[in-house]
């Protein structure tokens, strides 16, 4: 669901000039590299909720500043569930998680997805969705809202009403994103179900709060090339 090229690649867009306390960046010896730590769904809750991994990886974001290599890596994955619609079963369920670094100098973010709010946000991801949902319409915020529990804290988790074909059918689909930042990452949390079937918002309601970061099970490393 997430292409990491498009949306990572491209958020890399503006990353940070310089900041303090980096000796070594700061006398050329060597390039400034934040890297984020991985963001999962607990295992149980995978197997609980019947969703399987889609595709996970890092994406390395450089820039250059004062003529200075900037780097970051960045951590998503996606899961895809089976459900039956109209007879037929299908992946049209997903749920993904991203986590990038804060990189912030003297408290002005400059992660490029920090200053997007939730429908900025899906405007840069959504065109990911439509891997899984044919024809998506452009989602609408509904104005509702709610609170979940995630990694300590209420996170606000914000939802929004689109439509999918489905053979002959269109659909409505309930899309919920939310965003914040733990432990230096900006983390970015996306779910997306047909309407018609609550107990998949009842899976992405668990898959978010299940989220470890840093993930307990290990992942490859990210290349530094």
């Amino acid at each position: 669901m997430i292409n990491r090229r498009s949306v990572l690649a491209g958020a890399g867009t503006g990353v940070l000039a310089t900041t303090a306390g980096c000796l070594d960046f700061l006398l050329g010896n060597e390039p400034l590299e934040y890297t984020a730590e991985p963001v999962l769904p607990a295992e149980a809750t995978l197997e609980s909720t019947g969703y399987t991994e889609y595709q996970s990886g890092w994406q390395r974001v450089t820039e250059e500043a004062a003529g200075r290599e900037i780097a970051a890596s960045a951590w998503s994955v996606a899961y895809t569930n089976d459900v039956t619609i109209q007879g037929k079963s299908r992946d049209a369920a997903v749920f993904a998680a991203i986590s990038m670094p804060e990189m912030s100098v003297g408290g002005k973010a400059m992660n490029p997805l920090a200053d997007m709010d939730t429908d900025e946000l899906l405007e840069e991801l959504g065109g990911e969705l439509e891997s899984e949902f044919d024809g998506l319409a452009e989602p609408q915020p509904t104005g509702e809202s709610f609170p979940l529990g995630i990694l300590g804290a209420n996170r606000t988790v914000d939802e929004f009403a689109s439509e999918a074909q489905f053979d002959d059918e269109r659909l409505e689909i309930t899309l919920w994103v939310t965003k914040f930042t733990h432990d230096d990452d900006l983390i970015v949390l996306i779910g997306g179900f047909p309407t018609q079937l609550p107990d998949e918002g009842v899976y992405i309601e668990d898959l978010m709060r299940s989220v470890e970061h840093p993930a307990s099970r290990d992942v490859p490393a990210p290349s530094l090339e």
